[in-house]
């Protein structure tokens, strides 16, 4: 037998597997993170009758809906105690509630699943701004949220403008609101 008749061995289906794995990986991450850092507005989101409705508990002890906010552009923030990032914005939402609690009413809807954690967690977070309890989560669920934080910018009228989903920075809150309930309501 010569070399030249002796045949070559084949490819392993080891490689082809691992490189047909990885690329299965790499799609689901790219989807993973398009869904995450979603943003929304506009035709995407919920009529606001929808989620208008929803009752919530105020730190007050009240029971309040996002009706109750009727003709105020709101700024409605999702966030729960266990969260990480949500602990890193609420600073950022502090500083931003501060320089525009004149034209913007702030509302924090909490996610855990007792009233102590939500209570501990806003007094531990030194936020100034009303803050809502709901384990349920009617309105979050009714947004199509998928991660926390998340936030929604509804205008005076009720219209959900614009909904993110994700960390949110100073200048982007700042931004987000000029473009969707500041000028918006110009």
């Amino acid at each position: 037998m010569t070399d030249s008749d002796q045949t070559k061995p084949k490819k392993s289906n080891t490689a082809t597997a691992k490189l047909t794995f990885a690329a299965l990986v790499i799609a689901l991450a790219v989807l993973a993170i398009a869904l995450v850092t979603t943003d929304g507005g506009g035709d995407d989101t919920p009529a606001a009758s929808e989620i208008a409705s929803k009752e919530f508990t105020l730190d007050s002890g009240e029971t309040a809906t996002l009706a109750s906010f009727d003709g105020e552009p709101l700024v409605v923030n999702f966030f729960a105690s266990w969260c990480a990032p949500c602990r890193a914005e609420l600073p950022d939402f502090e500083a931003v509630h501060q320089d525009t609690k004149q034209v913007v009413t702030f509302l924090g809807i909490n996610h855990d699943s007792n009233e102590q954690s939500w209570k501990g967690f806003v007094q531990e977070t030194d936020i100034s701004f009303q803050t809502a309890f709901q384990p349920n989560q009617e309105i979050w669920s009714e947004l199509d949220a998928l991660s926390l934080p998340s936030t929604a910018f509804i205008s005076a009228d009720g219209t959900v403008e614009h909904f993110h989903s994700g960390v949110l920075t100073e200048e982007q809150l700042r931004e987000l609101i000029d473009t969707h309930l500041v000028e918006s309501e110009s």
